[in-house]
């Protein structure tokens, strides 16, 4: 009885398979999808998507939360979506810094009436366990890039998604 997701179909689609002593993974999982993609960008976070809501219907994920995020964000902001999104942007800086971020954030200084602009990535997946972070995709930690693919297969395996730890 196994519970998880752990073989590929022909199309590199991961196929689930149930594991019967495979606890859940407790606290929320967000993704994060950028809106105003190409329509290749928009099939890939579909697939993130629905392999997210497979995860939580099959008892993996205690919580998943879908958010759309713009393309930038600006401060000060006009919406509260970019209020967020920059405060979210923010939160994984002081967690990771700046430069791990990169190239998948951008932060610019800005012109005008806005003090800066941050670019979203089109996918980004936090866990939080008791609302503290414990896992960011995408990323770089010592030379090591954070995939989005990383983040799936790992739950899919059943290993640890985790990737941020306590300072």
């Amino acid at each position: 009885m196994l519970r998880g997701l752990d073989a590929r179909g022909a199309d590199e689609d991961l196929i689930m398979v149930k594991v019967a002593d495979r606890p859940t993974l407790e606290g929320t999982t967000t993704v994060y999808l950028r809106s105003g993609v190409s329509s290749v960008v928009r099939d890939r976070q579909a697939r993130v998507r629905e392999t997210f809501e497979q995860l939580r219907n099959a008892g993996i994920l205690e919580d998943v939360d879908v958010v759309e995020w713009p393309e930038r964000a600006r401060t000060p902001a006009d919406t509260d979506v970019e209020a967020e999104a920059v405060a979210h942007y923010d939160e994984f800086v002081g967690l990771v810094g700046a430069g791990a971020l990169e190239p998948f954030f951008e932060e610019r200084s800005a012109t005008g009436t806005d003090d800066r602009v941050v670019d979203l990535p089109a996918i980004c997946i936090v866990h939080r366990d008791d609302g503290t972070p414990s896992a960011l995709y995408p990323h770089w930690s010592d030379g090591t890039h954070h995939s989005i693919e990383d983040c799936t297969r790992a739950l899919c395996a059943g290993d640890d998604i985790g990737n941020l730890r306590p300072s």
